[in-house]
């Protein structure tokens, strides 16, 4: 199992329509080097708008730091037309090639961005294209293309997965970057995990309390990580595990967002992990 450190989690504007970012990546490395994470799940904002020379420098910091982009997350739309369309395509080209360029081995993205009870048959047939198209980029740059469970795509329930994976069922090289559909039923978790299988290559964890406040992943009220992560480890999991959010990223009203507290959360988060993983 691989136990990756999202850089999500460090961008206070994650959130925001424009994604304006506060500090650029390379300048958080250090920070992230000193709180023990070497392996990162690059968010697709930190990356889409850097060009070749702030790639290369990009490229350079993490290999000082013996650090590794091991997974890129991007967020494609595959429904707009004209235009726009023409945009999405370069922008997902655009953060294929610098992903390439840092060596990433996964290649995640949402599976558009419609929720499957709203998508007509045309947008599923479009989606199935342009995937297996994404895949086959990504793949000539050694990079497996997964699919996260999420609202708002077609990946959003556990039937519409099982049927977008029915469409992609010829296509190996494409795997499901899992996260619970429900808020508070480890049971089903646990359940819609199994039933996805071998294709799960890929998975995040983050917790929230009955507030829908963030929170450590052994504090949450969403999903019992104590049950949840031991299974996946029983019956074979061995991807890429990443810690996507933790408590403190989303600061209290008036106060300001603190770096050095997300990332000594994040450091408990992964003690956590590799306390369960390993026992």
């Amino acid at each position: 199992m691989d136990l990756l450190f999202n850089t999500i989690m460090l961008e206070p504007n994650r959130w925001t329509p424009d994604h304006t970012l506060n500090w650029p990546l390379v300048d958080l490395l250090d920070s992230i080097d000193e709180a023990g994470f070497k392996d990162l799940e690059l968010w697709g904002y930190h990356v889409d708008r850097i060009d070749d020379s702030e790639t290369t420098i990009l490229a350079e910091g993490l290999e000082v730091r013996s650090m590794q982009a091991v997974g890129v997350g991007a967020y494609p739309s595959f429904h707009k037309e004209g235009a726009e369309d023409e945009t999405e395509i370069a922008q997902i080209e655009r953060v294929a090639s610098v992903s390439a360029a840092l060596g990433a081995k996964i290649f995640k993205v949402f599976p558009g961005r419609v929720a499957s009870a709203s998508a007509d048959e045309a947008i599923w047939t479009r989606t199935v294209e342009r995937l297996k198209a994404l895949a086959d980029r990504v793949g000539a740059d050694g990079m497996t293309l997964t699919l996260e469970t999420h609202g708002g795509t077609l990946c959003d329930t556990l039937p519409s997965t099982l049927r977008l994976l029915d469409l992609l069922a010829d296509r190996d090289d494409i795997g499901i970057c899992f996260q619970p559909y429900s808020d508070d039923d480890t049971d089903e978790a646990i359940a819609a995990f199994d039933a996805l299988g071998d294709r799960v290559r890929h998975l995040h964890v983050q917790n929230r309390d009955a507030n829908r406040t963030m929170t450590l992943l052994e504090d949450g009220d969403w999903t019992n990580y104590r049950r949840f992560l031991p299974h996946a480890r029983a019956v074979g999991f061995d991807g890429a595990l990443c810690i996507e959010f933790t408590a403190g990223i989303v600061p209290a009203e008036g106060e300001a967002f603190d770096l050095s507290e997300v990332l000594e959360n994040a450091g408990l988060d992964r003690h956590f992990i590799e306390r369960l993983w390993n026992a």
